[in-house]
């Protein structure tokens, strides 16, 4: 008997590890499913009555809903029918429906201390005030008697508090809209949400509450190992930086600058500093900055040459000193940043593919060997991509060797479409090519512009993430490296 009562009490605790566990492996077979229905509705079915938890219910619904929507939608309704006191089962069966508002004011009369409830209701609320007009319905009325009542009841939950402070700010009371935001604690909310954090704080003038904003998300980011505590210091200042010169304006700005010393050893900040005495027309002070910049190795004659289209900056003769003694340096230099980009040569063979260009013509790499090739990786929305392919398509034009190819691959995109009238009308001189998830993955891209210099060989030579205003110049030490091979 004690042994059998031993066995209950040990089920009892491990149970809820092992339902756990249970959803581990569900999530790794659910990401190795794609677009094969028998085997996710499978995968479905066999998790469907082992969900215990509302979380595990949602990410199951998440997963069922993206093959198959009415079924999961039938199913939790179902659900809610047979159990119809089970206020849980209730809210699964109305949480993906696409207007669920008045679905959720009727579950909170009936449970009103359901906190799944009034989160419904808080999502919907903020999603509705990017509408300016939605606070004079009467529809804002009964959802701000909601939040009312859930804040009551859930007074730390920052899906209710985003929501009340939406409603402050809205109703021009900023100082309760702040004293809601300082609550928030989950750096997804407060990521999510940071545009209009950001504008709030600035508008009231309060650098304490955007402060501690900042260390919540840059915390996260140290805790998560994507940053250390010194680049979360430095971030902070640069963040504050742009801050003060929102919210206060030059004067400020420049008085923060001379109370934080450290900013003046931060490259970025230098040239922060420099841009905004630029918008204001203090062409003495910015290439003041942009002196301290080039010194410590921050500003190179490449980016110069773009700040030299500033009109204020034309008429500089200091400006005009350091340029040119800028390009001198820079010129000097050419040997050894040729020996360093030459370096790290890889041999990695370079995956085949196939993609239609502009007019729907098949490109083979298999029919490139014996030529270098060059990709270009990039899509219409990405702001770096864009600077990046003027030089590229002037470099193809005047200074690109024979035997070389240049593709522009257009992938993550949102609007291949867009992306082609984009190309067309800019008329660039690289080949366009229309590429895909495939393509991503065979050449490991997830940050774009994301440039691949491949040999005659057909192997990978060199790789550049992100835009370089010397994008022209090591493209030509490349190619004509592997042209001589």
């Amino acid at each position: 008997m004690k042994r059998a009562l031993c066995v209950i009490i040990l089920i009892s605790i491990l149970s809820p590890a092992l339902w756990a566990a249970s959803f581990d492996e569900f999530r790794l077979r659910a990401a190795e499913l794609k677009n094969d229905y028998a085997a996710q509705n499978s995968l479905v079915q066999e998790y469907l009555y082992r969900a215990q938890s509302v979380d595990e219910h949602r990410e199951l619904q998440n997963y069922w809903q993206s093959f198959d929507r009415e079924a999961c939608l039938a199913h939790y309704k179902r659900l809610a029918k047979a159990n119809p006191a089970n206020a849980e089962y209730g809210y699964l069966a109305i949480r993906l429906l696409e207007n669920n508002k008045e679905e959720s004011y009727k579950l909170l009369e009936k449970h009103p201390r359901l906190y799944w409830g009034y989160r419904l209701v808080a999502l919907a609320f903020t999603a509705d005030m990017q509408d300016p007009a939605y606070a004079e319905t009467l529809d804002y009325a009964k959802a701000t008697g909601h939040l009312d009542r859930g804040i009551t009841e859930f007074p730390e939950d920052d899906y209710l508090l985003l929501a009340q402070a939406y409603r402050y700010r809205a109703e021009n009371d900023l100082q309760k809209a702040l004293n809601y935001i300082a609550k928030l604690k989950d750096p997804n909310t407060i990521q999510s949400n940071y545009y209009f954090i950001y504008d709030l704080c600035v508008q009231s003038k309060n650098a304490q509450v955007y402060g501690s904003i900042m260390d919540k998300l840059l915390n996260s980011s140290i805790a998560a190992r994507e940053i250390d505590s010194e680049q979360a210091k430095q971030s902070r200042l640069l963040f504050m930086l742009a801050f003060v010169k929102d919210s206060a304006g030059l004067i400020e700005l420049e008085r923060y600058a001379s109370q934080n010393p450290a900013l003046m050893k931060n490259g970025e900040a230098l040239l922060y500093m420099a841009d905004t005495n630029l918008e204001y027309d203090d062409s003495e002070r910015a290439v003041e900055y942009l002196r301290q910049a080039v010194a410590m190795g921050a500003l190179q004659y490449p980016e110069m040459k773009n700040y030299s289209k500033n009109t204020a900056l034309k008429s500089s003769p200091a400006w005009e000193s350091l340029l040119l003694q800028s390009k001198s340096a820079w010129e000097a230099d050419a040997p050894r940043r040729a020996a360093d980009l030459l370096q790290n040569r890889s041999t990695i063979s370079a995956a085949n593919w196939e993609m239609k260009d502009l007019n729907g013509f098949i490109h083979n790499f298999a029919d490139l060997r014996g030529q270098v090739v060059i990709l270009d990786f990039w899509a219409q929305w990405c702001g770096p991509c864009k600077l990046a392919m003027p030089p590229l398509s002037k470099w193809v034009q005047t200074e690109m060797p024979e035997g070389v190819k240049v593709y522009s691959v257009n992938v993550i995109e949102n609007d291949y479409n867009k992306a082609k009238d984009y190309f067309r009308e800019n008329e660039f001189a690289m080949e366009y090519l229309e590429g895909n998830s495939d393509i991503e993955a065979a050449y490991k891209v997830t940050a774009i512009p994301h440039i691949v210099v491949i040999d005659k060989q057909g192997n990978i030579a060199w790789e550049q993430v992100g835009f370089s205003y010397d994008l022209e110049e090591k493209l030509s030490i490349w190619a004509e490296h592997l042209l001589a091979e």
